[in-house]
């Protein structure tokens, strides 16, 4: 199973909990044949869209700020499935009981075929924690020392550029040399 995680909890602590769901689903409905190639995208339920926002408008009611919406959805006999958590304090309960669903439709369960979610049994969730994804902080680099090293490797450069254009001026002056020479001497081919 893949995990792709655009949200800001981090992966190992949701792909714990999955692959335990997917276990436990499995002892239910039996092995997964395409588990292997399952991909679980996780995204954050992000912002209220207009359709919910007029509806709240319309009952005179006030717009929650945070969204805590769960929802996905996967193919039926796909190998693909979506699932929406929203960016604060994931309930691990509803988290399993919505992957569980979407396992269902994987399997080739239409909505008409399966229990309510409510009825999975998914008591073990509780004990599973999902934490924010670790900042990584960057050393930061010192400015002065990272110009030092620009001027060096452009001195580098520089001093290579003139040692060949030394050498081509070498080059050319040797044959000015020899033409003037020639010249001087008389000793003029193919000429007119």
């Amino acid at each position: 199973m893949k995990i792709i995680n655009r949200t800001k909890w981090d992966t190992l602590d949701l792909k714990k909990i999955l692959t335990k769901a997917l276990h436990e689903e499995e002892k239910i409905e039996g092995r997964l044949s395409n588990k292997g190639y399952l991909e679980v995208e996780i995204i954050s339920a992000g912002k209220w869209n207009k359709k919910f926002i007029e509806y709240f408008k319309s009952k005179n009611r006030d717009i929650p700020e945070v969204r805590k919406a769960y929802s996905g959805y996967a193919y039926i006999n796909g190998d693909y499935m979506k699932l929406r958590l929203p960016d604060t304090n994931i309930d691990t309960d509803k988290l399993a009981k919505l992957f569980i669903h979407e396992l269902k439709h994987i399997r080739g369960f239409r909505h008409k075929d399966m229990i309510s979610y409510i009825e999975y049994n998914t008591n073990w969730a509780k004990d599973y924690i999902i934490n924010l994804k670790a900042k990584i902080k960057k050393p930061k680099e010192d400015l002065q020392i990272k110009r030092y090293k620009h001027v060096l490797e452009m001195y580098t450069k520089k001093v290579n550029q003139l040692k060949r254009l030394k050498n081509q001026i070498k080059k050319w002056e040797s044959k000015k040399k020899y033409y003037e020479k020639v010249l001087a001497n008389g000793n003029i081919k193919g000429g007119k």
